[in-house]
């Protein structure tokens, strides 16, 4: 369905830049409010410098039907839990993820902590349009500010209370992000040796140098500690991923995760139908590494949202993202979650008195190659001729030792070209191939990438 904000997460731009300026966030916030009608609205955000103004810009529209609880700085998983708690109408989260600093986004959630589908993305965007030149009315809603946070880490540290972490070593990158209110607080409440990096946020260095989508400061610190460390934990700006580093400073990412956990709750009978669910992105070398252990893996578009459906509709209870985005069915919810899933994959080492090493061994990767390419026009990627005729021939000459996933980006201006295969040679120079033919064509119907 044809969207013209949303996109494959939540509403996402430049802030301060169209649709992320105050006339569209009220029109926003009212649409929303109406869908609420009259119940509670939960808002919160990652520590953007941009994040308070959108806030208040959506809290202006909400309150002309609803009532807002701004709950501040907060993990985006965070907001379900804290919804599910006080019954909540709907929810909003105010980040751009993994993006820079100078972007900024929305992430709705309906009742009960799921996000909008399609469907209802559209049907809100029609609202929003319909409300352009239609008179402010009055905020007469409830304006309310409550610690997330505290709240947040009182469920984790309660859920995970039989979990005891006494002489684990952790560095922590919490990315200048949501991290830094949750996650050294809650590793160290549950016994851990905790050293925080990159906690201390300052509007403008979310994700600069550090956090998931940049490990290299925290794989230098987990190699100068020579031993003195068990793992580095990096999470993304709103903590809804989390990759791993092992002491000789190799990365442990959500293929590794699942390519344990698995196996791990198959053999506990905790994983339905023998099969877990991961993106069109997952290595190869996953779903080989799963087979071996008699686990089946469902493949999905790219994006957590199609994650969690495809564990909806297949009645399953584990799923993700090689990026570290992991899901788990937590009884009658799904959680996505940076922190919880370190946590549940800590518990199940410490069962199985696996070491982060034994882990990134179990799953070893194919080689794959992953380009952004920039482009200012997206074309579908069907309608482009020369790029299929491209792609068609590779998977004809190499069959199943090849994979190839053709996409744009959802958040951003970028084409994105990813090859996999047993040689790696072949995925190295059909990538470039693959991503000069893709920008050619694109320039060729007039829009230089």
């Amino acid at each position: 369905m044809s969207r013209r904000w949303f996109g494959t997460d939540g509403i996402r731009g430049r802030a301060g830049e169209f649709p992320l300026v105050p006339e569209f966030l009220q029109h926003l916030g009212r649409a929303l409010a109406e869908r609420a009608r009259g119940g509670l609205v939960l808002v919160a955000r990652d520590t953007r410098a941009s994040g308070p103004a959108i806030v208040d810009a959506l809290a202006t529209g909400l309150r002309e039907g609803a009532d807002v609880l701004d709950l501040g700085v907060l993990p985006t998983a965070g907001l379900p839990v804290a919804m599910r708690a006080r019954d909540a109408a709907l929810g909003l989260v105010v980040s751009a993820s993994h993006n820079p600093w100078a972007d900024n986004g929305i992430k709705v959630f309906r009742a009960g902590g799921s996000k909008l589908d399609d469907a209802d993305e559209a049907a809100v965007e029609a609202r929003v349009a319909a409300l352009e030149g239609v008179p402010a009315g009055s905020s007469n809603g409830a304006l309310r500010e409550a610690d997330g946070a505290f709240d947040y880490i009182a469920w984790l540290t309660g859920r995970f209370s039989g979990l005891r972490l006494e002489g684990l070593r952790l560095l922590v990158d919490c990315a200048n992000g949501a991290a830094h209110v949750t996650a050294p607080a809650v590793l160290a409440a549950l016994g851990a040796r905790v050293t925080p990096l990159f906690d201390r946020p300052d509007g403008r260095n979310i994700n600069e140098g550090c956090g998931s989508t940049h490990l290299g400061a925290l794989v230098a610190r987990v190699r100068a500690a020579a031993g003195a460390c068990d793992a580095g934990l990096a999470f993304d700006g709103d903590a809804d991923r989390v990759l791993f580093v092992d002491p000789q400073g190799r990365t442990c990412d959500g293929d590794h995760v699942l390519g344990f956990l698995g196996p791990h709750l198959h053999a506990r009978g905790e994983l339905p139908g023998g099969a877990l669910v991961a993106t069109v992105m997952s290595n190869l070398g996953l779903q080989r590494a799963l087979a071996a252990r008699g686990v089946t893996l469902v493949r999905c578009p790219v994006g957590d949202r199609h994650v969690l459906s495809a564990l909806q509709e297949g009645g399953y209870a584990l799923g993700g993202e090689a990026s570290g985005h992991v899901l788990f069915r937590d009884g009658g919810a799904f959680i996505g979650d940076g922190l919880y899933t370190a946590l549940r994959l800590l518990a199940a080492m410490r069962a199985e008195g696996a070491t982060l090493a034994q882990l990134i061994d179990a799953v070893p990767h194919v080689p794959q190659v992953l380009l952004n390419v920039p482009v200012v026009a997206k074309p579908p990627v069907e309608s482009l001729p020369r790029l299929q005729a491209a792609a068609a021939a590779a998977k004809a000459r190499h069959g199943d030792d090849l994979r190839l996933v053709l996409r744009y980006s959802g958040t951003e201006n970028l084409a994105r070209v990813m090859v996999e295969g047993v040689d790696g040679g072949v995925v190295q120079r059909l990538a470039g191939e693959l991503a000069e033919v893709w920008q050619a064509e694109i320039a060729a119907r007039g829009a230089s990438p």
